[in-house]
């Protein structure tokens, strides 16, 4: 059995990286999904959709917050 959330951290880690505001969201799923995964026992799969939803959502926070840094540093 596949986990849901770990599409959807999938999903919206991949949307994270232009659209930096949707990284919370994806590192909540990401997590969330993580969480599920190793409480099932082996039952539920997605690890690595998860894992790169999670990734996907800290690396468009770390642009999001460093593009804002950089434009009030230009300004």
């Amino acid at each position: 059995m596949r986990d849901r959330s770990a599409t959807r951290a999938l999903v919206l880690g991949l949307l994270a990286l232009p659209f930096g505001i949707l990284s919370p969201f994806a590192i909540f799923a990401g997590t969330r999904s993580l969480r599920r995964i190793r409480a099932s026992g082996g039952r539920a799969t997605g690890v690595f959709s998860a894992a790169l939803g999670l990734a996907g959502g800290v690396l468009g926070a770390v642009l999001l917050v460093g593009g804002i840094v950089f434009w009030f540093a230009i300004s």
